[in-house]
């Protein structure tokens, strides 16, 4: 299991990667921030977010989990991935 730590340092990484990188002028992305909803991330920005993702686990993100679903927070991320990564490394 992922210890609380290590998830809320992926989630304050991946929130300042994508508040450095991502976040239009003046705002700031929180952990609960929608991802999509007035275009915060789009097609082309899902794919930075996906490849910083990969990088942060040590996995690649598997075709069938590119879904919306799985992007839409930074926490959901953290939810989604971390927990695959340490059924990966059974």
């Amino acid at each position: 299991m992922i210890a609380s730590r290590d998830r809320a340092r992926f989630v304050a990484d991946m929130l300042a990667w994508i508040n450095r990188r991502l976040a239009p002028p003046g705002l700031v992305i929180e952990a609960e921030t929608p991802l999509f909803a007035g275009g915060l991330i789009n097609s082309m920005r899902i794919l930075e977010v996906i490849a910083w993702t990969e990088r942060a686990t040590g996995r690649a993100i598997s075709d069938r989990d590119i879904s919306m679903a799985n992007f839409t927070t930074v926490v959901r991320i953290a939810e989604v991935f971390l927990v695959e990564a340490v059924h990966a490394d059974r």
